[in-house]
């Protein structure tokens, strides 16, 4: 239920900071299992009606992308990010998890996919069906989009929180601090204040454990506002931070039309198709991920690569049925500590607090190195080449923001351990894409939304 201050329980099992589909996964999920008291901390309001707290998402920024690029892609209000979320669905690409770069299995999250597809609304070929190898070449494999409606969590969530007995919700209020006792291993409380620009009185919430869920920016700025002073904390927090780089409508493919279309799932509605290099290969040659769109115009989506015609090309020296269609590259970024969050030592929000500080740098030689091997392979197998390989300078991103508090087992390359506990504390934990220490090239919100899952089963003591 919707409360406000004067509604606070005198302390709560859990605490989750952010309502977007990681919080509200997380307390879902936990409060289905448990039943134990959760409360949800949202800055922004139930609804947005141009709110005040979306100042607060406000950064300093420098390299390729600007300030305002981040807060856009930051949402305070019921729902988060999910309320201008496209829609576009992908399971992790097995490479990180083969070569060690993720601190768990990858069945240890494939299991929680299926859930995850379910609640956001999208056909079990996500998970079943993620990628198939062409006949010709197993180096390439066939590798769609799927599209959930898409979900908005607080459209979806709305009548369960209103309904709720054991879960509360805090809108239009701003965690300002995680509070660990100097020289404890507890977080024992989160201070908050009202999201206005007017003056306002701060509040302190009590909780057995607390989870961080404000998105990829605001994890790694409160876990720096809340520990930074703290000499027995030297953690990474901010190091690594990443994103999709997209270059689009970058260049032409042609593909054999006979070999592309006997494999692509086309009867399936709502799909983007795209090719990539699989997992093996990736690994093998030391890549990272990479898919290659076939098709990016929404218009288009539903009528599929038909839509682009099917002609007689020259292709390979043989004159043959073809497919010319314009390509989307979404690309995963190597982690770079370079690429960091930190504390603005020059603007502060109307809370007095530090912005966040985002320095970000693309690293093109990967994405280049990925594009040429495809079509080394694509050329081998006969299903097609590209018409260049070259990679323009000057490209967006994705508004996924990555790995700012990733996961791993040591402390001084990692912020939480596998399941998103931070190092050193026994009961704070984060959710969101701020964990992914490698994120492979697929939208992020299916697997944000499946480590939720696992978390809540972790901490109602039903994980392994």
């Amino acid at each position: 239920m919707e409360i406000g201050l004067d509604g606070l329980r005198e302390r709560y099992d859990l605490i989750v900071i952010g309502s977007g589909p990681a919080g509200l996964t997380l307390a879902r999920q936990y409060n289905d299992l448990t039943g134990n008291k959760t409360l949800i901390v949202e800055s922004g309001p139930r609804i947005d009606k141009d709110s005040a707290a979306q100042k607060l998402s406000l950064v300093d920024a420098e390299g390729e992308l600007p300030a305002d690029y981040f807060s856009a892609h930051s949402r305070r209000v019921f729902g988060g990010s999910s309320t201008i979320w496209s829609g576009w669905c992908a399971v992790l690409e097995k490479r990180a998890f083969l070569n060690g770069e993720w601190p768990f299995d990858y069945d240890d999250l494939y299991r929680y996919y299926p859930p995850a597809a379910n609640i956001l609304s999208v056909p079990e070929a996500v998970h079943a069906r993620p990628e198939t190898p062409f006949p010709d070449n197993a180096n390439i494999v066939y590798r769609p989009y799927y599209f959930s409606s898409p979900t908005r969590f607080n459209a979806a969530y709305g009548d369960w929180l209103t309904a709720s007995e054991s879960v509360d919700a805090l809108f239009h209020h701003t965690v300002t601090k995680i509070n660990v006792p100097r020289g404890g291993d507890v977080a024992s409380s989160v201070s908050v204040r009202e999201s206005s620009e007017q003056t306002s009185a701060p509040a302190t919430i009590f909780g057995k454990r607390i989870a961080l869920a404000a998105g990829g920016v605001q994890n790694a700025r409160l876990l720096q506002l809340s520990l930074s002073d703290d000499s027995r904390f030297r953690l990474p927090v901010g190091a690594y931070f990443g994103d999709h780089p997209h270059i689009r409508n970058h260049t032409e493919i042609i593909l054999d039309a006979r070999k592309f279309l006997g494999i692509t799932n086309m009867d399936a509605p709502r799909i983007a198709h795209a090719i990539a290099l699989s997992s093996d290969f990736s690994r093998k040659h030391g890549l990272r991920s990479a898919t290659f769109e076939i098709h990016h115009d929404p218009e288009l989506m539903d009528t599929g690569i038909h839509a682009h015609g099917i002609d007689a090309y020259n292709l390979l020296g043989r004159n043959r049925k073809a497919i010319a269609a314009t390509i989307t590259i979404r690309a995963e970024m190597p982690p770079l500590q370079t690429n960091r969050i930190t504390l603005s030592d020059t603007r502060k929000d109307f809370l007095g607090q530090p912005a966040a500080h985002i320095f970000l740098r693309w690293d093109f030689q990967e994405i280049e190195a990925a594009m040429k091997q495809i079509n080394i392979e694509l050329i081998r197998s006969g299903l097609g080449r590209l018409a260049f390989t070259k990679i323009p300078r000057g490209w967006g991103g994705g508004g996924h923001f990555i790995g700012a508090t990733r996961m791993g087992n040591d402390p001084h390359a990692s912020v939480t351990d596998a399941y998103g506990r931070v190092h050193g504390l026994e009961n704070l934990y984060v959710a969101g894409a701020s964990l992914f220490p490698a994120a492979g090239s697929a939208n992020p919100t299916l697997t944000i939304v499946a480590l939720a899952l696992r978390l809540a089963d972790y901490l109602a003591g039903k994980g392994e």
